[in-house]
């Protein structure tokens, strides 16, 4: 009885329409550079679903604010009033304008990295990211130096191709730009460490049609992401 039940509510939830406002909150770097045209589809395919977008930096309050999903990188807080579904594996490299590694040289250690400008990230406290490099069993760590920090990858990856400096960024960011020939991956057998990206959600015995379609489009359409 139980499973006839479960595959009763399985072809309810199917034949039922999305429709009402979805709040989601997401960094601006996946907006623009990963999903635009994938939230062009999605707005396309369920047109009973208001979909509004926050691509502001700061962590959301789900509950509190009345978001229904966010997008979230890295370690996640121990919540029980959320669940979360794993998106993608996204790793990251050193990258920079052919131009820029011309007229500076190219680094062939870590340690070559204090002779260069670095476009550096911020993090959500302020404070600039450090940099952690791996190649093997060798280790390397320091804070890079440079006259810009920014807190969005996307703005990291437009001035490192205007030959800026070293930008950390995701590979998976960086790649169209690597295609084109503007940016060349710098200390290639070096690694920084890799992050995680999320859906999070609010914790319910049955979620949402509308959010449960908007979190199978992310998976679906970072299934290429590979660590």
């Amino acid at each position: 009885a139980s499973e006839v039940e479960a595959v009763s509510a399985l072809s309810e939830r199917r034949q039922a329409t999305p429709s009402g406002r979805l709040r989601v909150s997401m960094p601006s770097d996946f907006a623009n550079l990963l999903l635009a045209d994938t939230l062009a589809a999605f707005v396309t395919l369920y047109p009973a679903i208001q979909l509004e977008l926050d691509l502001s930096p700061r962590r959301v309050d789900l509950l509190g604010e009345g978001f229904d999903v966010a997008l979230r990188m890295g370690q996640l807080p121990d919540d029980a009033s959320l669940a979360a579904r794993r998106l993608a594996h996204f790793s990251f490299g050193l990258y920079a304008a052919p131009g820029y590694l011309a007229e500076h040289g190219e680094p062939e250690h870590p340690d070559d990295l204090a002779r260069h400008a670095a476009i550096r990230m911020l993090r959500a406290n302020g404070d600039v990211a450090v940099w952690s490099l791996s190649h093997g069993d060798q280790h390397w760590q320091g804070t890079p130096t440079g006259r810009v920090s920014a807190n969005a990858p996307e703005l990291l990856i437009k001035l490192a191709c205007a030959g800026a400096g070293i930008a950390a960024v995701p590979d998976h960011f960086a790649a169209a730009e690597v295609r084109r020939g503007h940016l060349r991956r710098v200390l290639p057998g070096w690694c920084l460490p890799s992050h995680v990206a999320w859906a999070v959600f609010p914790e319910r015995k049955l979620m949402p049609v509308k959010t449960r379609v908007f979190i199978d489009m992310l998976q679906t359409a970072l299934a290429q992401v590979k660590a």
